[in-house]
């Protein structure tokens, strides 16, 4: 039994090696990296306050609509935050993008790249957050208002 376990694991190995290793010796021969696809369009999903599923058992539950708001009492407000790529007819791929606020005195994201971050808006305003990555990028537009004793934000896309 313990034969045929170390052969079934040598196989998957081998097979591993032969198909991997050629794409990726050739593109180190070349000085050049193996072909990503290219990204046809960035999703951004905004992270749900989880008290909205506390108690459900639903996990974190992400959501992507047309504009996200969220209201906060006090200055300034946080908002996880994940982008993914998409190719081709919108099949989704990983990717490690930028976060770069117009106006950082106003927007913070933490950290600056990465598929998940904290977008900090700091004060009421309007500003944009460029989202790119592989040569495509995404435009999020921020408003925020001071709503008495708390900070309501809509997140946007670009229409």
């Amino acid at each position: 039994m313990m034969i045929t376990t170390r052969f079934s694991r040598l196989i998957v190995l081998a097979a591993l090696i032969f198909t991997v290793l050629p794409g990726v010796t050739r593109a180190a021969r070349e000085g050049t990296s193996p072909a990503l696809p290219s990204i046809t369009d960035i999703r951004v999903s905004f992270k749900l306050d989880p008290r909205l599923t506390q108690g459900l058992y639903m996990g974190d539950r992400w959501v992507s609509p047309p504009t996200y708001s969220a209201v906060r009492e006090g200055k300034e407000v946080t908002v996880e935050a994940r982008a993914q790529g998409l190719v081709g007819k919108g099949k989704p791929t990983n990717i490690r993008p930028d976060w770069i606020p117009s106006d950082p005195e106003m927007v913070a994201v933490t950290p600056g790249q990465g598929k998940e971050v904290k977008i900090t808006v700091r004060r009421a305003g309007q500003s944009s957050l460029k989202v790119a990555s592989h040569g495509y990028s995404k435009e999020l537009y921020i408003k925020a208002t001071y709503e008495g004793n708390a900070i309501h934000v809509e997140i946007s896309r670009k229409p």
